[in-house]
C-alpha cells in the first residue's frame, strides 16, 4: 500500500529502496525518535507520542487509504452484536465512499 502511495504520487519506477524492517510498532517508533530516518504509521500507534511531543505527525496530500478487514474466531455461530458491528461498519464505510 505505502510504495503504491508513493509511486504513484512521485512516479518512480524503481519501487522503493527499504532500509529497514522493524517487527513491531514499538520499534519503529523508537528508531523514528532516535533519529534514524521516518516511517508511515496508523495515527493511533502515535497517540501518546504526539501528545509527549516525542514525534510529530505530517498529513498526507492526499490522505492514504488501506483495506482493513474484520476478523473473528471461526465458529458455527456470530453473536448478535457482531452481525450489529458489521453492519455498522458497512454502512459507515458505505457512507465515506
Amino acid at each position: 500500500v505505502i510504495e503504491d502511495y508513493v509511486c504513484h504520487a512521485d512516479g518512480c519506477k524503481e519501487g522503493l529502496k527499504i532500509a529497514m524492517e522493524l517487527g513491531s510498532p514499538e520499534a519503529v517508533k523508537g528508531a523514528v525518535e532516535a533519529g534514524m530516518g521516518i516511517s508511515i504509521v496508523s495515527e493511533a500507534t502515535i497517540e501518546k507520542e504526539l501528545k509527549l511531543g516525542t514525534l510529530a505527525k505530517v498529513e498526507l496530500d492526499p490522505p492514504m487509504e488501506r483495506p482493513f478487514s474484520f476478523v473473528h474466531q471461526k465458529q458455527k455461530f456470530r453473536v448478535r452484536v457482531m452481525d450489529k458491528l458489521l453492519e455498522f461498519a458497512r454502512n459507515y464505510c458505505d457512507q465515506g465512499s
